[in-house]
C-alpha cells in the first residue's frame, strides 16, 4: 500500500517516512502542497494521504480542498501544530478522514494510519490475484497454490504494484521511482535483481511465468495475448 507525506519539515519527513517504510508501507513524499497535488496526479494510486496544513506555495487546506473537488477519495490524516477547535473543524469539514495535532505519539499516529488503511479497504477488496499467486495487502501474505510465500518488504512491494498493473508492461523506471525514494542510491541491476528473487519465489512453472520481461522496457503480468515482441519472460 502506498501514502503520500506532505510535510515541509525535514526532519519531521524523515522520521514520517522512516515509520510508515517500517510498516511495510510505500512511501512517497512531498514539500508543499503544490509538489504533492502534482504526485497525486501522476501517480494516481495511494491508500492514503499524511497531510500538514502549513507549508509554502500551497497549504494543506486549500490542498485537501482541490483533490476533493476534483473527485479524489483518498482518505487523508491532517498533521497540524494547530490546536484550535474552529481548526480542526475547517480540515474535517474540507474533506480530511482524522486529524492529529503535532506533537503527537508515533504509535498513536501509526494505529490511526492502520485504522484509515483498514476502512478503506473495507470498500473494495484487499487480496490482489494473478494465476495461482495472490497477495493480501492488508494482512500482507502471499500465496501460491494457497501455500504461504514469505516476501521480502521490498518483493512484496513490487509484486504489489506489478498485480495492480496487470496486462501491462511496466517501464523500469516507474518500477524504481515507486519502489525507492529519491534518496536511494540504486546499481543498474537493483530492480532486476528484485525481479529475480520474486520469480524464484513465485514463478514455478517455466511454461506459464508470472513475471514477464520486455527488453529495453521493463516488467509486468500480462496475459499471453497481451504479450509484445521480443519479450524475455
Amino acid at each position: 500500500m502506498r501514502v503520500l507525506v506532505v510535510e515541509d519539515e525535514p526532519t519531521m519527513l524523515s522520521a514520517l517516512s522512516d515509520a510508515l517504510t517500517h510498516e511495510r508501507l510505500a512511501v512517497d513524499t512531498a514539500l508543499d502542497g503544490r509538489d504533492a497535488l502534482g504526485r497525486v496526479h501522476i501517480e494516481q494510486a495511494y491508500d492514503l494521504v499524511l497531510l500538514d496544513l502549513m507549508m509554502p506555495h500551497m497549504d494543506g487546506l486549500t490542498f485537501l480542498r482541490t483533490i476533493r473537488s476534483e473527485g479524489y477519495t483518498i482518505p487523508v490524516l491532517v498533521l497540524t501544530a494547530r490546536d484550535l477547535t474552529n481548526d480542526k473543524v475547517t480540515g474535517l469539514d474540507a474533506g480530511a478522514d482524522d486529524y492529529l495535532t503535532k506533537p503527537f505519539d508515533l504509535n498513536e499516529l501509526l494505529a490511526r494510519v492502520r485504522a484509515l488503511l483498514r476502512r478503506d479497504e473495507n470498500h473494495k477488496t484487499s487480496v490482489l490475484r494473478a494465476g495461482d499467486v495472490e497477495l493480501d495487502i492488508v494482512t500482507h501474505i502471499c500465496k501460491l497454490h494457497d501455500v504461504v510465500v514469505q516476501l521480502a518488504t521490498k518483493e512484496e512491494q513490487l509484486l504489489e504494484y506489478l498485480l495492480r498493473n496487470q496486462g501491462r508492461i511496466v517501464p523500469r523506471e516507474e518500477l524504481e521511482d515507486h519502489l525507492w525514494d529519491a534518496k536511494a542510491s540504486l546499481w543498474s541491476d537493483t530492480l532486476r535483481t528484485h525481479v529475480r528473487y520474486l520469480r524464484a519465489k513465485l514463478d514455478t512453472d517455466p511454461t506459464h511465468p508470472l513475471i514477464t520481461t520486455v527488453r529495453g522496457l521493463g516488467y509486468g503480468i500480462v496475459a499471453p495475448s497481451d504479450k509484445e515482441d521480443g519479450h524475455d519472460s
